[in-house]
């Protein structure tokens, strides 16, 4: 379905919402109505069975209908289950900054598309909610996206604060104001044991010191929602976080000279430190970033080789680091060449690896023709494919892989 982003003005400046079409609207309805004739012949569970296979998209309308689906779809069993099944579907997730607002699509993720060649995925529009540039974004967690830092207006004046938001249930929540820390960067980690979203805060101003000053806020949260101080080893963060199995990694500096890879064990807020495997590109000729690799830590550094950096049509070199020993900090190291007959278009970045192995490359704007690249390691190919529904302007887009839909914070 194509949605142009040339009408900023087509959703409301104020609230965050879910879009529903009059065609889905009207089907909704004749459902419902057969269900309530039919309700003595069609028990709950199998209503729970069937929606437990649609979208979130479909899941949330259908909660709409009344009070009881409400409370029946937001049960922790239909949630585990939904998401159970909903992970055998990731999606590629796409957040898009256009004129104050951010506008989150999602498409198919296509598994072996060097088997399969499509040439183009249709994106569906999943939320649209106001606010200017964020420097950075974290997530998705376990279906939630956090904005450490999003400014918007209300009431004529600038109000900066974190939101984390659901994409596949179009809702949010604005989380409270630091207190303490004048400028920070933020991560967002799950606990699946716990069953707890953690969002940790660490000062960007405080180096040399000995310790270091964060915060730490947890969801969901039985109060009042508050943040909690916490003492970190003295740290840098330098890049946005990843987090596999309740461990959240990103890149971080001990000093100047100094590049480490922090730690943090979501459930217990420990914080330790791995080194960088020697074979990674160094950081003045490269890009960095940090990966799940098949459940394992993953560092790809890659750079262009070519007289045209800006928009590299040129050989590529990548060089892949698996975590195999994380006590031993044993890396697992692979290297590829791609020439320079291999054509990737306009400027890209690493989105990520799927759950398959492939690492996929993303355009950072929209265009009329908006790509993804699809490399995979094990059969050394490259395959291009197409995304449509972002109209034809020029927006930033964040590419994430591997996105379930997830039912959390569902009410």
């Amino acid at each position: 379905r194509e949605i142009s982003l040339k009408n900023p003005k087509l959703y409301s400046q104020d609230t965050i919402f879910f879009k529903l079409d009059e065609e889905e609207k009207r089907k909704l309805d004749e459902e419902l109505k057969k269900r309530k004739q039919n309700s003595d012949h069609l028990p709950m569970d199998i209503i729970l069975e069937i929606l437990s296979r649609s979208s979130a998209k479909s899941v949330a309308t259908f909660g709409l209908a009344s009070k009881f689906y409400a409370s029946m779809l937001s049960r922790p069993d239909f949630t585990d289950l939904f998401l159970t099944r909903s992970s055998t579907r990731p999606r590629l997730l796409f957040a898009v900054e256009y004129y104050r607002e951010w506008w989150f699509f999602s498409s198919p993720q296509p598994q072996n598309p060097d088997k399969k060649p499509r040439f183009a995925l249709d994106a569906d529009l999943q939320m649209v909610f106001p606010g200017n540039r964020c420097p950075k974004i974290s997530g998705p967690v376990s279906g939630l996206v956090l904005f450490p830092s999003i400014r918007f207006s209300k009431k004529d004046k600038s109000v900066e604060v974190p939101v984390i938001c659901n994409p596949s249930t179009g809702q949010n929540q604005t989380l409270p104001k630091l207190t303490r820390i004048s400028t920070w960067t933020s991560f967002l980690g799950y606990d699946s044991i716990g069953k707890q979203y953690k969002v940790l805060t660490i000062s960007t101003s405080l180096r040399g010191s000995r310790k270091e000053e964060g915060q730490i806020l947890t969801l969901p949260s039985t109060g009042k929602l508050s943040w909690r101080n916490i003492k970190l080893l003295n740290h840098y963060p330098t890049s946005e976080g990843i987090c596999i199995d309740g461990v959240l990694y990103y890149q971080a500096c001990i000093t100047i000279e100094v590049e480490k890879i922090a730690c943090f064990d979501v459930r217990h807020e420990e914080l330790s430190f791995l080194n960088y495997p020697r074979a990674r590109y160094p950081s003045y000729s490269s890009s960095t970033k940090l990966i799940n690799y098949k459940g394992k830590l993953g560092v790809i550094s890659w750079h262009w080789e070519g007289p045209d950096y800006i928009k590299p049509i040129c050989g590529l070199r990548l060089c892949l680091c698996i975590l195999e020993d994380a006590k031993k900090q044993e890396w697992l190291q692979l290297k590829y060449t791609f020439p320079a007959n291999v054509v990737v278009e306009g400027d890209v970045s690493l989105a990520g690896v799927t759950t398959t192995g492939e690492i996929i490359f993303s355009m950072d704007y929209t265009s009329k023709c908006f790509f993804v690249f699809y490399f995979n390691p094990e059969r050394n190919t490259l395959t291009k494919v197409g995304i449509q529904g972002f109209g034809g302007c020029c927006a930033k887009v964040y590419t994430f892989v591997d996105y379930t839909e997830d039912l959390k914070f569902m009410k």
